[in-house]
């Protein structure tokens, strides 16, 4: 797997628990920490 370190991210949209819709390109400019996680249930 090659590394992903300093290359741009595709843009995308979430959707929060509040229904919020969230996308990358909102946060251009700004720092942004994603997180991801495997949900186990």
């Amino acid at each position: 797997m090659s590394s992903k370190v300093g290359k741009q991210a595709i843009d995308f949209e979430l959707t929060d628990a509040d229904g919020l819709v969230h996308r990358l390109q909102d946060y251009a400019g700004h720092w942004l920490l994603l997180v991801f996680h495997r949900h186990l249930g």
